[in-house]
């Protein structure tokens, strides 16, 4: 027994002796990744420095230049003034040229500022809008000035693009379109897309798109069953309000929906199955004209969106039922 005493001693003091190395260690070591190989930023502030999979940096979005432009170009790409892409990297000279493949830090988020959807989707504002950031799952078109949302649908979206692509590592990844722009407001030729709230995506192709436009899909080119994989990682979040899909996509995933689904729940999530206008319109898969070649996809009111038209009208049911 005293030999195990002994023995349970001499452990404590070795790791007294050393481990305040190792975690000395290991503290520099995250922080070096942090700054320069970008830590997966989990909801709301924990990060994990060495993730095995591809890191997202939620914090701070660099960005590699495509081609050699003056640098109110390469503002202009991201909708940012010149003068805070200054600030945000002060090295850079504003009269020269950024060279092709140099990295730019185009986003940083500011804890005291918060980032919220203001008003309607299709009337309002955005209030510290945070830039999506790159990412093996998805791609993102080279003129970013509508890359934009609020802090809460940047990171649902991100990792649930993130785990998607986890459970469908063969299939290609989405091509994603417009958000928002840095603060919200008119996105021609959308109606909507002024909160920080609404994100356009592609559909799984079979074959990569390469283009820069949407591709209308058909039952050959379309991978239906990782776009239904896409669309129910999305409506696991809890976080979206609704996902507009055209009819003809719709009649393409219900049959992979079906194998894990009973038709209640077919009913709840597509308005193709859903029988009857109001069960149609509270479907989660809202059948509209013009989504054939991507889906739109428009989260809900957030804890932080205090001033969200959704969050508003809710209160306002509720003083009526109390009136009642």
């Amino acid at each position: 027994m005293s030999g195990l005493l002994r023995r349970a001693v001499s452990l404590l003091v070795l790791c007294s002796a050393g481990c305040g190395v190792a975690q000395a260690q290991e503290s520099e070591t995250s922080l070096a990744v942090a700054e320069h190989e970008a830590p997966v930023l989990r909801p709301w502030g924990a990060t994990i420095p060495h993730a095995r999979r591809p890191q997202i940096n939620l914090d701070a979005v660099w960005w590699s230049a495509p081609r050699r432009e003056p640098l109110g170009r390469l503002a202009d790409r991201w909708g940012v003034p010149k003068t805070a892409l200054l600030q945000l990297n002060p090295t850079l000279d504003p009269s020269a040229r950024v060279e092709a493949g140099q990295r730019v830090l185009v986003y940083r988020h500011d804890p005291s500022t918060r980032s919220q959807s203001v008003g309607a989707p299709n009337r309002g504002r955005l209030e510290g809008g945070a830039a999506f950031p790159p990412g093996d799952a998805w791609t993102m078109r080279s003129w970013r000035p509508r890359s934009f949302a609020t802090r809460q649908v940047v990171t649902e979206l991100a990792l649930s693009l993130t785990a998607w692509h986890e459970r469908h590592p063969d299939a290609h990844p989405v091509k994603l379109g417009e958000l928002s722009k840095r603060s919200g407001g008119r996105v021609r030729p959308h109606k909507s897309h002024r909160t920080g709230r609404d994100v356009d995506i592609g559909y799984v192709m079979r074959e990569p798109n390469d283009g820069h436009r949407f591709v209308a899909v058909t039952d050959d080119n379309m991978d239906a069953e990782a776009t239904w994989g896409l669309i129910r990682q999305l409506l696991a979040t809890s976080s979206v309000e609704s996902i507009f899909v055209a009819d003809s996509v719709q009649a393409q995933l219900v049959p992979f929906a079906a194998q894990t689904m009973s038709d209640e729940e077919q009913a709840a999530v597509f308005s193709v199955v859903a029988s009857g206008f109001r069960a149609k319109k509270a479907a989660k898969l809202k059948a509209v004209r013009g989504h054939d070649d991507h889906m739109h996809v428009r989260f809900s009111c957030g804890p932080a969106d205090g001033e969200c038209t959704a969050a508003r009208k809710r209160k306002r049911r509720r003083k009526r039922r109390r009136r009642r």
